[in-house]
């Protein structure tokens, strides 16, 4: 139940946040839609971490009980963010950047090759081009 509450709060805030700013400014653009999908994966981490008190080991895990943000489950389970399992978040404070860690903890599946937006094990999120996504670290379980 308090998931659904979650989601519709969620659902809700989205719409009126939508409904605001400058309408000349029309849709995110590709770029913006990456960093909030990544967002959206960290969030969905962070709650699972919260949740189950680890993280998750498989998407078969994590789809069982994916928290409040179901559409991070879809991104992974499309494949459209690769994300490591079984890597621990040094901090589930809901605010990111709370801890040093910059190890890339997941990424669009286009990043290797095309560069891109990744999102980090302090869950932040930065661009990349190819060349520094293939030198930066990779966060591990």
């Amino acid at each position: 139940m308090k998931t659904w509450i979650r989601c519709l709060a969620l659902l809700f805030a989205s719409a009126i946040v939508a409904g605001c700013g400058d309408p000349a400014s029309g849709p995110p653009t590709a770029d913006k839609s990456e960093e909030m999908n990544l967002e959206q994966v960290a969030e969905m981490l962070r709650e699972f971490q919260l949740n189950n008190g680890k993280p998750p080991k498989n998407l078969k895990e994590l789809k069982a009980n994916p928290g409040g943000a179901l559409g991070g489950v879809e991104l992974v389970a499309s494949g459209a963010v690769v994300v490591p399992f079984g890597v621990t978040l040094p901090d589930t404070k809901e605010e990111p950047g709370g801890s040093p860690n910059e190890e890339v903890l997941a990424y669009g599946k286009d990043v290797p090759t095309q560069g891109g937006a990744v999102l980090l094990l302090n869950r932040t999120v930065r661009r990349m081009t190819a060349d520094e996504f293939k030198a930066a670290t990779l966060a591990m379980p």
